[in-house]
């Protein structure tokens, strides 16, 4: 799994490339969100246009950042999440807690 980051003027846009299933990779995830909240970043994006799967690991590590986020009163938003994906939060409820968009655009938008 790859974690890339690039600021969209005062948000945070996490791209994350390959599975999410937990283990060093998905640290690497963690540890970047972590690094930003240090630096006084509020809004995030996670843009998962890259990722084709994710597992109840993977799932936890989305939930470890979304808490992150929350504990720096920020804010986190998901695009480009896959319809297979979409269902799993679906069945975990965590589409109730995740505020998700079609597009990086309109998730970075979303913060106006």
């Amino acid at each position: 799994m790859k974690v890339k980051t690039q600021m969209e003027g005062d948000v945070a846009v996490v791209h994350v490339s390959g599975k999410l299933m937990g283990g060093p990779e998905s640290e690497n995830m963690r540890d970047e969100v972590k690094t930003l909240i240090e630096d006084g970043v509020k809004k995030f994006v996670i843009n998962l246009h890259g990722v084709p799967w994710i597992n109840s690991t993977g799932l936890g590590a989305l939930m470890a950042v979304y808490t992150s986020v929350q504990r720096s009163e920020g804010a986190l938003a998901l695009c480009h999440v896959s319809d297979r994906i979409q269902s799993l939060f679906m069945i975990t409820k965590l589409l109730t807690i995740f505020d998700t968009h079609p597009s990086e655009k309109e998730a970075v938008e979303s913060f106006k």
